[in-house]
C-alpha cells in the first residue's frame, strides 16, 4: 500500500511536536535604584512541554528572529546598509530553561557580544503559608523563598498543575500566577494562556555560541564590561582589516556610519551602566 508522501511527513512531524502551554506574564521592574518611581514593564513568556520550559521576552524573540533573518539576506545580497528604524528593542535579554522533572535550570545572560550560560541545580528553598486569595480568578496560595540575594513572595495556583512559573522561580505545587521581591521593584503578574505545538527539543535548545560560566567568572566579566563597555566592538570592527566594507545603519529615525553607530553604542553603554543597577538577579552583579 502506497501512502502519500505528503501526508507521511506530516505524521513524521507529529510524532516530533506536543502540546506546549504559554503563560504570559507583565513583568515590571525598576532598573534604578537610586529613582524607585520610574518603572518599565515587558510582555514575558513561560513555554511549557513535556521536557521542560523557556521563559523568555516577547519582544526580543521578534527582534531576534528579524535580525537573523536581515544579516542572513543581507550575506546573501552583499548588503550595506540596514534600517532599523521601525524595530522594537527588548529591554529584557535574560532567558531561563528549566528541565523536568528535576527542574534543574539554566540562567541565559549576555555580557556584551558574550552569550553565557550559569546552571543551577540547586532547589529553592519554598516556605509555603497558610494564607489563601485570588488572583486573576485562581484560588491561590501563598510561599517565600530568597533567590540571587532577593526575598520572594509569590501566589501560586494548584488548579494548575505545573511546578513551575516566571524566570527561575519552581517547584512549587501549582503554577506561580504572580510573584514579587520584598522591596516591590521586579513583579510578575499572569495576563493570558494559550495552548500551541512545538517541537520539545527546540525549546530546551542551545546556541554554539553559549558559553557555560559560573557565577564567580560571571561577575569578573561584569567588572571588566564596566571599566570598558566598547573594548568587543572596537576589536571586532579593527579586526576585519582593510578587507571591510563600509556599512551604514538607520537606526531611531537618523542613518549613521560605521564609525558613528561605534560612538552611539560606546554613549548609550556608559549613561545606561550609570542609571541600571538593581537588577533582577542582584547577587551576580555585586
Amino acid at each position: 500500500m502506497k501512502i502519500n508522501l505528503s501526508i507521511l511527513l506530516l505524521l513524521i512531524a507529529g510524532f516530533c511536536l506536543a502540546q506546549s502551554n504559554q503563560f504570559i506574564y507583565e513583568y515590571t521592574f525598576k532598573m534604578d535604584s537610586l529613582n524607585r518611581n520610574k518603572s518599565e514593564t515587558e510582555n514575558m513568556v513561560l513555554q511549557t512541554s513535556p521536557k521542560g520550559s523557556k521563559f523568555y521576552s516577547q519582544v526580543k524573540q521578534v527582534y531576534d528572529s528579524t535580525m537573523t533573518a536581515t544579516f542572513k539576506n543581507a550575506k546573501a545580497t552583499q548588503q550595506t546598509h540596514f534600517d532599523f528604524t521601525s524595530l522594537k528593542q527588548s529591554k529584557v535579554s535574560t532567558e531561563v530553561i528549566k528541565t523536568y522533572p528535576d527542574y534543574k535550570r539554566t540562567l541565559k545572560k549576555d555580557i556584551s557580544s558574550n552569550d553565557l550560560l550559569i546552571n543551577n541545580d540547586k532547589k529553592l528553598d519554598w516556605k509555603i503559608s497558610k494564607e489563601k486569595s485570588k488572583v486573576l480568578g485562581y484560588d491561590v496560595q501563598k510561599a517565600t523563598t530568597t533567590l540571587y540575594g532577593r526575598k520572594w513572595n509569590v501566589w501560586f495556583a494548584p488548579e494548575i498543575p505545573i511546578q513551575d512559573g516566571p524566570h527561575e522561580l519552581c517547584g512549587l505545587p501549582g503554577l506561580i500566577v504572580k510573584a514579587e521581591d520584598s522591596k516591590g521593584d521586579h513583579s510578575f503578574t499572569l495576563v493570558g494562556t494559550k495552548k500551541i505545538e512545538v517541537n520539545p527539543d527546540e525549546i530546551l535548545n542551545k546556541k554554539v555560541s553559549e558559553i557555560a560560566i559560573n557565577e564567580e567568572k560571571f561577575r569578573k566579566l561584569w567588572n571588566d564590561y564596566k571599566k570598558d563597555p566598547a573594548k568587543d566592538m572596537r576589536q571586532t570592527s579593527g579586526s576585519s582589516g582593510s578587507a571591510t566594507v563600509t556599512m551604514s545603519m538607520s537606526y531611531d529615525g537618523k542613518t549613521y556610519s560605521q564609525d558613528e553607530m561605534l560612538k552611539l553604542i560606546e554613549k548609550e553603554r556608559k549613561d545606561a551602566l550609570k542609571k541600571t543597577n538593581n537588577f533582577l538577579e542582584l547577587d551576580l552583579y555585586r
